[in-house]
C-alpha cells in the first residue's frame, strides 16, 4: 500500500508478538524509538545498552526468534524490516558472524529500530548505535577523537563467529549449555520450514518472497557449516585468537579499551559474555585443551563490563534472558504490569452496552472493530466475525462440542514444532491453501494452470545444464522429463528459469533426508527453442502425515490420506507471470482424491515407459525410463 505510514507497519508487525507483556515502554515520556529485538539476541543486547547508557526512552518489542515460534518470520514483521533494507545487499550465505558490513542484511532477523519521529526504519546494529549516539542526549559513546579506533574495535568483535558456535558443536566435544544443545538440535531445518510457511503467505509480493529466499539460503548454508568439523574447529580457534588479541590491547590501570567508556566496550561486553554463557570462558581462563593460556586482563575487563548498570539492566536482568550453567545471571526484572483502569476516567469510553442479546451480539462485536486503523485489517476482522457467528448459528454447537473444537486447534498448535507444521497441513486438507492459490493465480485461457507450491521448494538449489541427471544417486525407476516453455501464441520462450523438485519412490524430499544436500531438485534454463529436459527417478504417491489432528479429521470424514505422484515445476521469465504448478502421473489411483486439492485435469499427464528414447540433443535416454512430454504455456505480465 503506497499510503501506509511507518506507524501502520509497526501496528501490523506488533501482531506477530503473542505475549503483550513483551511489548512495553522503558523510560519516561512518549517513546520516539521502537526496538524490535529479543532477550537473547546479541545485537539487540548491544542496542539496549546503548539506549540505557544514553538515558533514552524507547518502546520494547521482544520477539521469540528461536524455534519453534520464530515470531520474526511473520510476514508483517519482515515487511516492516524491509523498509530499512531498501537498496542494500541482503545476506547471501552463512559464516557464523553478525556483521552487516561483511555478510549483508538479514531481512528476517532482529534488531530493528523504528524512528517514529522521522518515519524511518534502521536494520544494522552498528549503524543504529552510531545513529543513536548522534541523535540522543547523554554521554558520547563514539568520541570524534576515537572514532576510527572505536569503529575498528566494533568491527573486530562483529567479525568473530559466535553465531556458528551457538548453533554447532566443536567436533572434539560440545561445551555448549545442555539446554541450548537440545533446543537447537536440527534448528536450521526447523527454521527453513518456518520460513517456507512465511513465504507461502507472501504470494504476490515479490520483495517479501526475495527476503524469505535470502534467509532460506542463509539457513541452508548454516546447516552445512555447523556440521563441518573443520569449520567448527576453525571457528572456535578464531574466537580464542580474538580474545588473545584483545588481551594485548588492554592496558593495565585502564578500565576500558580506550581512555573512556565507548561503544567498543559495549560491543565487547556482549561478545565476551556470550562466550562465557556458551561455555567458552576457557578462552581467557586458560587450562583447557582448546586454550592453555590464561588472559587475566580480559577476565578483569569482563567483570567491570558486567558490573555496569546498563549491562545488568539491558542484558542479564532483561525479562526473558535465559540462564546457563556457566554464568550466574541475576533474576530478571519483571516487566511492569499494565495499569488497571480506575473508576475515574478522563473521557467517556464508547462501548457496546450491557444488554447483549442473541440477535444483537454479532453487531456488538462488529462495532468494536470500528477503531481498527488498517483498512485491510478491519475488513478481514469484520468478515471473520460475520462468518464465525453465521457458522455458530447454523451448527448450534453444544458447549462440549465447542470445547472440543478449541482443544482440536490447541493440539494442532502443539504439533506445529520441530519441523512439522500441522496448521499448514490443516489449511491444505481443508482446501484453504488451494483457494488462496486460485484467488492469486487467475491466468488467461490457454495458459498452463497453477497448483499449490507445497512446503518443499527451497533456494538455493543446484543449477544444471539440460540433459543432466538430478537424482543424485537416489535409487528409483528412471524418469525422463522433456518439456517446452511457450507463450500463449505457441512461440518458444528462451532463457526461462525452470525449477524442478519432487519426491522419491517413498514420498521423501531431499531436505528431510539426513546426509543429502540436494537430490531430485534443480534449476534449468530453456534453450533457444524453449526446451528443457533432464533425467531423474519416478515419483510415487505417498501419505500425508496422519498421526495428528489433521489425520484425525481425515479419518473421521473417511477421507483419503494419499497424495498422487507428482513433479513440482516453477517457471519464471521476464515479461511473463510466474507459473507454479505440478504434473501428475496419469493412472495414479489417488488423482480423484488428492487430500490437498492440487489436481487439475490439464496437469494430469501420461508417464510412459519407453525403450530407445533419445533426448532433444540426440543423446540416449536410459532404457525403460518413464518418459513425460509437456508444453508449459506462460501468460504475459499485465
Amino acid at each position: 500500500m503506497a499510503d501506509r505510514t511507518i506507524r501502520d507497519y509497526v501496528t501490523a508487525a506488533d501482531a506477530a508478538i503473542a505475549d503483550p507483556l513483551r511489548m512495553r515502554a522503558v523510560g519516561g515520556g512518549s517513546p520516539r524509538f521502537v526496538l524490535y529485538g529479543s532477550a537473547f539476541s546479541i545485537c539487540t543486547q548491544k542496542l539496549r545498552m546503548v539506549l540505557l547508557e544514553k538515558g533514552a526512552g524507547f518502546a520494547v518489542r521482544d520477539m521469540e526468534i528461536l524455534p519453534p515460534r520464530m515470531e520474526n518470520t511473520h510476514p508483517d514483521y519482515v515487511r516492516l524490516r524491509l523498509q530499512g533494507v531498501q537498496g542494500r545487499e541482503m545476506v547471501h550465505g552463512f559464516t557464523g558472524r553478525s556483521s552487516v558490513a561483511t555478510e549483508g542484511v538479514d531481512p528476517v532477523a532482529v534488531p530493528t529500530l523504528v524512528d517514529l519521529d522521522e518515519g524511518r526504519v534502521h536494520v544494522d546494529a552498528l549503524a543504529i548505535a552510531g545513529f543513536l549516539d548522534r541523535t540522543c542526549a547523554g554521554p558520547e559513546l563514539i568520541p570524534a577523537r576515537l572514532k576510527r579506533e572505536v569503529d575498528r574495535a566494533c568491527a573486530t568483535a562483529d567479525s568473530l563467529p559466535q553465531i556458528a558456535i551457538m548453533y554447532g558443536a566443536h567436533p572434539d566435544g560440545d561445551f555448549r549449555p545442555k539446554a541450548l544443545r537440545e533446543a537447537l538440535a536440527g534448528a536450521h531445518d526447523t527454521k527453513i520450514l518456518k520460513l517456507m510457511e512465511g513465504r507461502s503467505l507472501s504470494v504476490g509480493h515479490p520483495k517479501l518472497i526475495a527476503a524469505y529466499d535470502a534467509k532460506i539460503r542463509k539457513e541452508a548454508a548454516g546447516r552445512h557449516y555447523v556440521r563441518d568439523g573443520t569449520l567448527m574447529r576453525d571457528a572456535v580457534a578464531e574466537m580464542v585468537a580474538g580474545v588473545a588479541a584483545l588481551d594485548g590491547q588492554l592496558k593495565d590501570g585502564q578500565d576500558w579499551l580506550f581512555d573512556a567508556f565507548t561503544l567498543a566496550d559495549i560491543w565487547w561486553a556482549a561478545t565476551l559474555y556470550r562466550m562465557q554463557w556458551l561455555g567458552m570462558g576457557f578462552a581467557w581462563e586458560g587450562g583447557h585443551p582448546l586454550n592453555e593460556t590464561p588472559r587475566p586482563r580480559v577476565a578483569a575487563y569482563l567483570a567491570r563490563l558486567t558490573a555496569r548498570p546498563s549491562f545488568r539492566e539491558g542484558v542479564t536482568g532483561w525479562p526473558g534472558f535465559p540462564v546457563s550453567e556457566y554464568v550466574a545471571a541475576p533474576q530478571a526484572k519483571k516487566p511492569e504490569a499494565p495499569q488497571r483502569a480506575t473508576k475515574r476516567t478522563v473521557a467517556a469510553v464508547e462501548g457496546h452496552g450491557r444488554d447483549i442479546r442473541e440477535e444483537s451480539l454479532t453487531g456488538a462485536v462488529l462495532a468494536t472493530m470500528k477503531g481498527t486503523q488498517n483498512p485491510r485489517a478491519r475488513a478481514v476482522l469484520n468478515a471473520f466475525t460475520r462468518h464465525l457467528h453465521a457458522f455458530l448459528e447454523e451448527v448450534q454447537p453444544t458447549e462440549a462440542e465447542w470445547e472440543w473444537g478449541i482443544e482440536f486447534l490447541t493440539k494442532t498448535g502443539h504439533l506445529s514444532k520441530g519441523g512439522r507444521q500441522e496448521f499448514i497441513l490443516l489449511s491444505d486438507v481443508m482446501g484453504a491453501t488451494a483457494r488462496v492459490d486460485l484467488i492469486n493465480n487467475r491466468f488467461p485461457s490457454g495458459a498452463t494452470e497453477n497448483s499449490v507450491l507445497g512446503p518443499f521448494y527451497v533456494d538455493p538449489r543446484p543449477t544444471f545444464e539440460n540433459g543432466a541427471d538430478i537424482s543424485a544417486g537416489i535409487k528409483g525407476a528412471p524418469m525422463f522429463f522433456n518439456a517446452r516453455v511457450l507463450d500463449t501464441e505457441g512461440r518458444p520462450i528462451a532463457g526461462a528459469r525452470v525449477d524442478i523438485w519432487h519426491a522419491d519412490g517413498d514420498g521423501g524430499y531431499d531436505i528431510l533426508m539426513d546426509g543429502v544436500e540436494a537430490a531430485m531438485r534443480g534449476l534449468f534454463r530453456s534453450d533457444s527453442q524453449g526446451r528443457v529436459w533432464f533425467t531423474s527417478i519416478l515419483a510415487e504417491s505417498y501419505p500425508i502425515p496422519d498421526d495428528g489432528t489433521v489425520g484425525q479429521l481425515l479419518h473421521t470424514a473417511r477421507r483419503n490420506i494419499m497424495r498422487p505422484a507428482h513433479v513440482h515445476v516453477r517457471i519464471e521469465a521476464p515479461g511473463y507471470r510466474r507459473l507454479t504448478t505440478m504434473l501428475f502421473v496419469d493412472g495414479d489411483p489417488y488423482l480423484d482424491a488428492d487430500p490437498v486439492f492440487g489436481v487439475k485435469q490439464s496437469l494430469v499427464v501420461p508417464f510412459e515407459k519407453r525403450d530407445g528414447q533419445r533426448a532433444p540433443d540426440g543423446k540416449p535416454v536410459p532404457q525403460g525410463a518413464w518418459c513425460v512430454d509437456y508444453d508449459f504455456v506462460l501468460a504475459r505480465s499485465s
